[in-house]
């Protein structure tokens, strides 16, 4: 058999994109779980509007809520489903419709994080400690979109790399480069963000999303829109996931101090200082160039 040079030379197909309504159910108790933490960070943003503490727990939430944006084109690339025939849509792009779910999504985990990362990194991280973080916030994506997934909110198709229960892990590897570029870039910024330019961080939060994204993500997309074999996507995954830890060595110039100028170490201690703030009979012991909580 003689083969065409147009047929040795062509692209294979991408996989076919499902078209599985959304169930009510699923929709429903998927929203109200991504929710929960979306309200209880407005609660709190709210609270240092009112208490002196300033806007950026807001600004960050609204950065996360713009963010959302980028759904349709990371679903895309990444061939990620959210199933459509939601009762509760909120955007449509790329011919795709997108429910409430997803605006919660962003607002807490791209927008919230980000701030939590700032935090962290203006109470002082050594290197281990910005690995650590990356490691939680691993998990914390896990335990977000896990349920989602199992329900049948959404799924992704293709050759998955890592897709043992509906979640391929690649994505978890990826994820968390958002909030915490995001952090990074308010940590360094902040000190010239004085009045009104306090609003750019609502665009430095999408920004962290494209970077992250375009920076790590590329392997996986290329390898899943060749609709390769799982072989060939699992090696992008390791190349994805290298990537990504480059990524958070990276960072690691940007915000991380030596470790005789950090007080707090623990993994513990570092989420509660940067949820409560440090105690006051530590500030002390603080470095002098600590940035100063807002």
């Amino acid at each position: 058999m003689t083969l065409h040079p147009a047929f040795i030379l062509a692209a294979p197909a991408i996989p076919a994109h499902p078209t599985t309504q959304m169930p009510e159910s699923a929709e429903i108790i998927f929203t109200i779980f991504l929710g929960l933490p979306v309200a209880i960070g407005l609660f709190f943003a709210i609270r240092h509007l009112l208490t002196g503490r300033g806007p950026l727990l807001l600004m960050c939430l609204l950065g996360g809520a713009l963010a959302c944006q980028f759904e349709p084109i990371v679903d895309t690339l990444g061939l990620c489903y959210i199933r459509e025939g939601a009762m509760m849509t909120t955007f449509s792009s790329f011919g795709r419709d997108f429910p409430l779910f997803i605006n919660f999504v962003y607002i807490w985990y791209v927008g919230g994080l980000a701030y939590l990362a700032y935090r962290i990194f203006s109470n002082g991280v050594t290197v281990k400690g910005i690995f650590q973080l990356y490691v939680m916030d691993v998990f914390i994506n896990i335990f977000l979109e896990s349920p989602g997934v199992l329900m049948g909110a959404y799924e992704y198709y293709g050759p998955q790399p890592l897709n043992f229960w509906g979640l391929p892990l690649w994505w978890v590897c990826v994820n968390p480069i958002m909030p915490m570029t995001a952090g990074a870039l308010i940590y360094r910024l902040l000190p010239h963000l004085q009045g009104w330019k306090i609003a750019l961080v609502i665009a430095f939060i999408p920004m962290a999303d494209g970077i992250a994204n375009g920076a790590t993500a590329w392997p996986m997309w290329t390898a899943l829109n060749l609709n390769t074999s799982l072989v060939v996507s699992h090696l992008a995954w390791l190349v994805t996931l290298g990537l990504a830890i480059t990524a958070v060595w990276i960072l690691s110039f940007v915000v991380c101090r030596p470790d005789d100028e950090v007080l707090i170490t623990s993994k513990l201690g570092i989420v509660k200082a940067a949820i409560f703030g440090i105690p006051v009979d530590s500030e002390p012991l603080l470095q002098k160039d600590i940035q100063p909580q807002t």
